[in-house]
């Protein structure tokens, strides 16, 4: 992949929610530490991480907001 492709998703991510680029961050860190560790993925791995970054980018993922309130309104006291 250019390096311009990378750069490109990133200054646009720069204009994203606040929550979506902290996945973006969280997605990118675990990838690193992946690599660290010699782990690889492979196609399944790549197949899943798309539908659910295509679930949070359409919104049927709950946000933390979203959890924490569910939680909250059914926790017993």
């Amino acid at each position: 992949m250019p390096s311009t492709t990378l750069k490109s998703v990133l200054d646009r991510a720069e204009n994203w929610p606040e929550e979506a680029q902290q996945k973006l961050v969280a997605a990118a860190r675990l990838i690193e530490s992946q690599l660290a560790s010699g782990f690889e993925l492979d196609d399944n791995d790549w197949t899943v991480i798309a539908a659910r970054v295509e679930a949070a980018r359409s919104g049927e993922i709950a946000s933390s907001e979203e959890t924490a309130a569910f939680f909250a309104k059914y926790r017993h006291p």
